[in-house]
């Protein structure tokens, strides 16, 4: 009998999930969640020896299905796929089709790959960024219109500050974490799991059918109007 205080996307057995990004940071931590949630992974990155350390910890999780193949991809609960999203379109192509004939279809796709070389955040110097997420917002928009038709649903998260690997120096600082307490909101930094996991589930999940178009901002108030970001630098 399931358990009525866990909410219905606890499990998502069987969902077929294709995550970009997903050799480090906040796009592994993706890929570790839903495979615990029984999601079959397709972890796509540049960084092939990285993936081949995740998905061989994916299947630790479920040792039954797991099995290797000789070009280093992994099989059973997870399969990694060589991509660079700024690659030509033919390139691409070819990667979705190998991650497609993996578990023979593709339920979701997390959309996690950023592009290197920009200055991140509404900041000087940050036009192009900021240009890039602008567009990205709109994408998502047009996208939900678009492929509404075909049942599938398109939405988009917005994350703060998180805590993770690539920015663990970073965090260290006292500085950040004067800047959080003075002036965001919550007055905290979260983690990525559960702060997005948690929604990155519940949009794979069908009680979230009826949610598209959606820029989902998980943030912690630090970019609500009137926040005074700059205060304490």
């Amino acid at each position: 009998m399931a358990d009525m205080s866990l909410p219905p996307w606890q499990t998502l057995d069987g969902k077929v999930v294709m995550v970009t990004g997903a050799s480090a940071g906040i796009g592994r931590e993706f890929c570790l969640d839903l495979a615990k949630a029984g999601c079959k992974i397709v972890a796509a990155a540049r960084r092939t020896d990285k993936l081949k350390s995740l998905c061989e910890e994916i299947n630790l999780l479920n040792p039954s299905s797991a099995s290797s193949s000789s070009d280093g991809s992994v099989g059973g609960s997870a399969f990694t796929v060589a991509l660079d999203v700024t690659a030509d379109g033919p390139v691409i192509d070819d990667a979705v089709q190998k991650a497609w004939d993996a578990f023979g279809r593709i339920d979701v796709l997390v959309s996690n790959a950023g592009v290197r070389g920009l200055n991140r955040g509404h900041l000087p110097g940050g036009v192009a960024y900021a240009a890039s997420k602008t567009g990205l917002n709109a994408m998502t928009k047009v996208m939900a219109l678009e492929l509404g038709v075909y049942n599938i649903r398109v939405n988009s998260i917005s994350p703060g500050l998180f805590k993770s690997e690539i920015i663990e120096g970073l965090m260290q600082k006292d500085w950040l974490n004067t800047i959080a307490e003075r002036t965001v909101p919550l007055r905290t930094w979260g983690t990525s799991d559960p702060a997005l996991t948690s929604l990155v589930r519940y949009l794979i999940h069908d009680s979230s059918s009826y949610v598209t178009g959606n820029i989902l901002v998980v943030d912690a108030g630090a970019s609500l109007p009137g926040v005074p970001i700059f205060s304490s630098l």
